[in-house]
C-alpha cells in the first residue's frame, strides 16, 4: 500500500482541495500547504525511514 505525503510538511494527513474543482490539488490538514504535489512512499516503514535519516522524528519516540 502506498502513502502520499505532503510535499511540505510530509504528514499523511492531505485530502484534495476544494473537490478538485480547480484542478488536482491537495492541502494537507497540518500546516494547512496547497499543492499539487504529494509525495508518494511504498510504505509506512519507508516513510519513517526518510523522516529518521532527515532527523525530522527521534527513533526513540517511536512505538513497535
Amino acid at each position: 500500500m502506498t502513502i502520499e505525503v505532503c510535499s511540505n510538511c510530509f504528514s499523511p494527513r492531505i485530502s484534495p482541495y476544494m473537490g478538485y474543482e480547480t484542478g488536482k490539488r491537495f492541502i494537507c490538514q497540518d500546516c494547512e500547504h496547497i499543492s499539487v504535489v504529494t509525495i508518494e512512499f511504498q510504505d509506512i516503514a519507508a516513510l519513517v525511514a526518510f523522516l529518521q535519516e532527515k532527523g525530522l522524528v527521534d527513533p526513540n519516540t517511536l512505538r513497535e
